[in-house]
């Protein structure tokens, strides 16, 4: 079935450590001319323009959470729409703390607005002149254009008993367009709220880890990381992420009808060993499953 709100994911990496194969996490949701961009991790840019995307026709962007694999790409946006002279405006909503570091990117962005291109009498727009900040978190609702968009706390930072306690926020997102519905996981661990956002979406993105082999690659390349360092890096990977068969199993309890794993964390996942962890995924979920490259449409 073909549907005018289309997800497309531009960089399916998991993690902090460039891939030679996959982009960082950033993906986009377009209904017409419309860009809404979901993380803008390293990459993003030019990701968008592999895509076909203009990046200038991005006009929303939404932060799932703050770690650095998810915002890399964020001071290159505000740079080359500064550079490029932009008028028209981007929100970029995201949890708490998104206004600080849009914040510095924009102080960061002075230096090279006062050169512009070394020509006398030539302004620049500042990112603060094109540039507004919508903090969102659990429960936040909002709308983009005809996309309803509904937010939910995640398992990425803490337990479920702690969900909705001070500290940081990770969310997950679920879009409402006329044609279809999607989510998006974000990362997260195994977690009820992000079952009940998913209930019976159309599309269920979702992120996907492989935690003894991450760990596994940490020790092989870090031989000198301490038990505890090894121990904390294994909490977080089992339980603040997604295993494949987790993945399918919240598929199956939120009855979505297709599922599309991304935040792929090894390069040895490549489009030949990938029906491998599809597998793993449909073992628990009857639904369609694909384990996504970059610049992939759905």
């Amino acid at each position: 079935m073909m549907f005018d709100t289309k997800f497309i994911t531009l960089g399916t990496a998991g993690g902090p450590v460039p891939k030679l194969h996959r982009a960082a996490p950033s993906h986009a949701i377009t209904r017409g001319e419309r860009v809404i961009l979901i993380d803008c991790g390293e990459g993003a840019m030019q990701q968008l323009m592999r895509a076909g995307i203009d990046f200038r026709r991005v006009h929303k962007i939404i932060l799932t959470h703050h770690h650095f694999d998810h915002i890399g790409s964020l001071f290159t946006c505000l740079g080359i729409n500064m550079m490029l002279q932009r008028k028209e405006p981007i929100t970029i909503y995201g949890p708490p703390g998104t206004r600080q570091i849009v914040e510095g990117l924009a102080m960061a962005c002075d230096v090279p607005n006062q050169i512009g291109f070394g020509v006398k009498g030539q302004s620049f727009p500042h990112p603060r002149d094109f540039v507004q900040v919508e903090e969102i978190t659990s429960d936040s609702t909002f709308r983009i254009d005809d996309i309803d968009i509904t937010c939910c706390e995640n398992t990425h930072y803490r337990p479920e008993n702690e969900l909705g306690t001070e500290g940081p926020v990770s969310l997950s997102l679920r879009f409402d367009a006329p044609d279809r519905s999607i989510v998006f996981t974000g990362d997260t661990g195994p977690c009820r709220a992000v079952e009940q956002l998913a209930k019976g979406a159309q599309l269920l993105v979702g992120e996907m880890m492989l935690a003894e082999q991450v760990i596994a690659q940490l020790q092989s390349k870090n031989p000198h990381m301490t038990p505890e360092r090894i121990a904390m890096m294994g909490k977080h990977l089992h339980h603040h992420h997604l295993s494949p068969a987790e993945l399918g199993e919240l598929a199956a309890r939120a009855g979505v009808a297709q599922v599309v794993a991304v935040h792929i964390p090894l390069d040895s996942i490549t489009p030949d060993s990938a029906p491998d962890f599809a597998v793993q995924i449909s073992a628990r979920f009857s639904g369609a499953v694909s384990i996504a490259n970059d610049l992939d449409p759905f």
